[in-house]
């Protein structure tokens, strides 16, 4: 990991990062994520490690990292991202917005226990992740009368996901910068990822830049070659709580 990081600091410039994260930016956030991972009972702000959420892809220490898998089918380049990436929510809204990374980070910052289901039966159980409520971000930019979905756009255009408001409004639909304490590693989704806890995995678009609000579902890649729309996590591998 660590030659992959100095090329990225060779890459980027003092000037594109700061275009990039944005005057008056503040990296370091004090706020704790959430305890009790390992037993199930998340408690905010009670004894647990400051989330270090940079400018830069995370290098996936934490130990929920340790078995799972990185799905990921076309590489990256991290000083691109770095250099131009920002957030965009437009389409059918009244005050279309763009977001750096740091005016993410200085958003309130939702931290939460849940799970995470691949459709190949496989699980990664009690991810901390941190992010902003997508809610709130559909709520800044103000939706209009007959919107009733959001597209997921993705590096590349071609993983992009869709889910009807109703999902994306819900308490624990989470755009996500971090996990485990850290900035997202680039193989899982940095610099922003969707967060469902209920929706298996192909269905939790990574590298998002963009909300576009329509008044249609999309048929992502996978669901264009026979997945399921809905995407919805089978009953007896949810756990309370968890999702």
């Amino acid at each position: 990991m660590k030659p992959r990081e100095e090329r990225v600091d060779q890459a980027v410039t003092r000037r594109t990062l700061l275009d990039w994260l944005g005057r008056g930016a503040a990296l370091a956030l004090a706020s704790p994520l959430l305890n009790g991972c390992a037993t199930g009972h998340a408690r905010a702000g009670a004894g647990a490690d400051s989330g270090q959420f940079s400018f830069k892809p995370g290098e996936g220490s934490a130990p929920i990292y340790a078995d799972w898998r990185a799905l990921t089918v076309d590489p990256q380049d991290p000083a691109a991202l770095i250099s131009s990436w920002q957030l965009r929510v437009d389409g059918m809204v009244r005050e279309p917005r763009s977001y750096s990374f740091a005016d993410l980070l200085a958003l309130p910052r939702q931290d939460q226990v849940t799970d995470f289901h691949c459709v190949e039966g496989w699980s990664v159980l009690d991810v901390p992740w941190s992010g902003v409520s997508l809610a709130r971000l559909l709520d800044a930019a103000g939706t209009l009368p007959g919107a009733s979905h959001v597209t997921f756009h993705t590096f590349g255009d071609v993983y992009d996901e869709s889910l009807p408001l109703s999902v994306a409004r819900e308490p624990k639909t989470l755009m996500a910068f971090g996990a485990g304490g850290q900035t997202l590693p680039l193989d899982h989704g940095f610099p922003l990822r969707l967060v469902v806890p209920r929706l298996l995995g192909y269905k939790n678009a990574k590298y998002v830049y963009r909300l576009e609000v329509t008044d249609h579902p999309v048929d992502g890649y996978w669901v264009a070659r026979g997945y399921s729309y809905s995407g919805e996590v089978p009953a007896e591998r949810l756990r309370t709580g968890k999702y």
